[in-house]
C-alpha cells in the first residue's frame, strides 16, 4: 500500500509540474506574440539572423531542457526559414563543434552555399572549436572569423571500430555470424580486419576526403593544391589558420555581427534575431525527443560511422 501511495504521489507531482510549466509556457507565448526583438526593434525591421551549431554534427542531433538541437535537419530548417524571411538580410553561424558525420555536414554546407548564391551573406564565427566537420561548415560561409585561440582545421575523414578479438579469446567468447555477403560484417569488433576489407574502407575514406577538399576549395575560392599539404588532419590555432588562409580574420562573435551587418548594408543598430531559447520550450522539446527515442532499437545506434571529426 505504501509503495502504491508513493507512486501515486510521484504521478500527481509530475502532472502538477507539467500543468504549471504548460501555464508558464502559454504565458510566455502570449507575451512574445507581439514582442520585439531582443534589442527592442519591431519584428519586421531588416536585420540579421543567428544560428548556433554546438556539439557534434549529426542528422538528428541531441537536445536537452536547456540546449538546442545540433542536428543538421534542425539547422537546415532554421536556415531555410531565414532564407525565406524578407527581414533577414544576412546570417551569422556561431560554431563550437568538433565535427560530425559526413552527410549531415554536407547538407548544412549545401544550404549555406545555396543562400550565398541568393546573395544572402553568411558569416562564420568560430568559438572554442571548429574542427573537421565544423570547419567544413565554416568554409561554405562568405567570411570566417576565428579567435586567436580557436582550434580549427583537422581537415580529413576517419572511420574506426574497436577490436576485441584478443579479449574475446581470453575469456572464451565467440561470435556466431550469418551474413548475406563477404563484407556485411566489415569492422566487426570480434575479429581482425582483412587486407581486402582495409583496402575497401580506405577507398571510401579517400573518396569522401576528396569531396571534403573539393568543397573547401569551392567555399574558400582557393585551389586545392594551395592547402592540400596541410589538409592531413592537423589542427591549427586561429592565428595559424589565418596564415594558411583557412579563415579571413581574427575576431569575436561581436565582430562577426558587425561584419554581417556591413555585408548586408545594414545600419550598425540593425536588430539581431536569435532563436528563442526559453527553458520551458526546451523542456517540452526534450520530453518529445525522449519519448520518440524509445521506439528506436538500440542495435541501430551501434554502427561505425564515417565522420569528419577532430580526434583528441
Amino acid at each position: 500500500m505504501d509503495k502504491n501511495r508513493q507512486l501515486l504521489t510521484v504521478i500527481v507531482l509530475f502532472l502538477a509540474l507539467t500543468a504549471i510549466l504548460s501555464i508558464v509556457r502559454i504565458s510566455i507565448s502570449m507575451n512574445n506574440s507581439g514582442a520585439k526583438s531582443k534589442l527592442g526593434f519591431p519584428d519586421n525591421s531588416p536585420g540579421i539572423g543567428v544560428i548556433q551549431i554546438y556539439g557534434p554534427i549529426t542528422t538528428s542531433g541531441e537536445s536537452g531542457a536547456f540546449s538546442q538541437s545540433g542536428g543538421s535537419d534542425a539547422i537546415v530548417e532554421k536556415l531555410d526559414q531565414m532564407q525565406n524571411d524578407p527581414k533577414i538580410k544576412a546570417v551569422v553561424i556561431r560554431i563550437n563543434s568538433p565535427g560530425g558525420t559526413v552527410a549531415a555536414t554536407q547538407e548544412i554546407f549545401r544550404k549555406i552555399t545555396e543562400m550565398r548564391q541568393q546573395n544572402i551573406p553568411v558569416v562564420a564565427s568560430m568559438s572554442d572549436l571548429a574542427a573537421s566537420g565544423g570547419y567544413y561548415v565554416a568554409s561554405a560561409c562568405s567570411y570566417i572569423f576565428a579567435n586567436q585561440g580557436t582550434i580549427t582545421g583537422s581537415i580529413g575523414v576517419i572511420i574506426s571500430s574497436p577490436n576485441f578479438k584478443d579479449l574475446f579469446e581470453k575469456y572464451g567468447i565467440s561470435m556466431n555470424v550469418i551474413k548475406s555477403g563477404r563484407y556485411k560484417d566489415i569492422l566487426s569488433s570480434s575479429r581482425e580486419l582483412e587486407d581486402d576489407e582495409r583496402e575497401l574502407l580506405q577507398s571510401v575514406i579517400d573518396n569522401t576526403y576528396r569531396q571534403f577538399l573539393k568543397d573547401v576549395s569551392l567555399g574558400r575560392n582557393m585551389p586545392i593544391d594551395e592547402f592540400s599539404d596541410y589538409a592531413d588532419g592537423r589542427i591549427f590555432s586561429g592565428s595559424q589558420a589565418l596564415e594558411y588562409r583557412l579563415v579571413d580574420e581574427i575576431g569575436t562573435y561581436s565582430d562577426s555581427i558587425k561584419k554581417a551587418k556591413g555585408l548586408a548594408r545594414l545600419e550598425d543598430n540593425a536588430p539581431v534575431y536569435l532563436e528563442s531559447t526559453s527553458p520551458f520550450d526546451q523542456f517540452f522539446k526534450s520530453l518529445e525527443g525522449r519519448i520518440s527515442s524509445f521506439d528506436t532499437p538500440a542495435a541501430l545506434l551501434n554502427h561505425s560511422l564515417v565522420e569528419y571529426r577532430y580526434v583528441q
